[in-house]
């Protein structure tokens, strides 16, 4: 069974391990980094933004060709190469090693497919095609990045530090769901939407209190 986006979900830390230094490489690098990937490339040669990358500490890059020992202790490996041997080699070497593994463009030698994602700060949305089509992914994805407004950075760093208070305040799932959903349905996201900020954070506390209020009167 090939594993999809909620493999990426858990990349923070975790290192990889990308063979190869193209374009292609260059791509696959960039996702795993903005996933909080720690990533190691390992090929003769690397694209100018990769060794950017290498000199300001972003990845690690080991300028040789691959060897199986390589992908040690590796949580992912990606094989983004024109050399169908080293390809190869890859996938047999993290496979027996049981580490997720993917080689560019060719779905059999791949234990996960690289999701187009979509990014605006903490959110984050994944498009895939289950390999049958990047290209349709990469469109689908584009179209979203396109839908996907700057407004909601903002109302998830709003939610994100209302947690603390509402699960103080709010014990039951339940209340804070109700809580939570009323945000997002309600004033505080139209504020949010026009850029009063500050006053939806005011609404939303003495929001809080009086569900809180209730839930102690009943």
């Amino acid at each position: 069974m090939k594993s999809y986006y909620p493999l990426f979900a858990d990349l923070e830390g975790r290192q990889c391990v990308v063979v190869g230094g193209g374009l292609i490489a260059e791509r696959k690098v960039g996702v795993l980094v903005r996933c909080g990937a720690q990533v190691t490339v390992i090929s003769p040669t690397a694209t100018r933004r990769l060794k950017t990358w290498a000199r300001a500490g972003r990845i690690r890059y080991v300028q040789r060709r691959f060897r199986p020992q390589d992908v040690r202790g590796a949580w992912l490996a990606v094989a983004a190469t024109n050399d169908q041997p080293i390809n190869e080699a890859v996938f047999r070497s993290a496979t027996r090693q049981r580490i997720f593994t993917n080689v560019v463009d060719q779905k059999p030698l791949c234990s996960f497919i690289v999701p187009a994602i979509a990014r605006r700060g903490p959110l984050t949305i994944a498009v895939s095609t289950g390999g049958a089509s990047p290209a349709i992914a990469k469109r689908v994805r584009s179209e979203m990045s396109r839908w996907l407004s700057e407004e909601y950075v903002p109302m998830l760093r709003l939610l994100a530090s209302l947690r603390g208070p509402a699960k103080r305040r709010l014990p039951a799932y339940n209340d804070r769901k109700r809580y939570f959903n009323g945000l997002v349905a309600g004033k505080v996201f139209r504020l949010v939407r026009s850029g009063e900020v500050p006053r939806a954070r005011r609404l939303a506390l003495a929001l809080l209190e009086q569900q809180a209020s209730n839930g102690t009167q009943a």
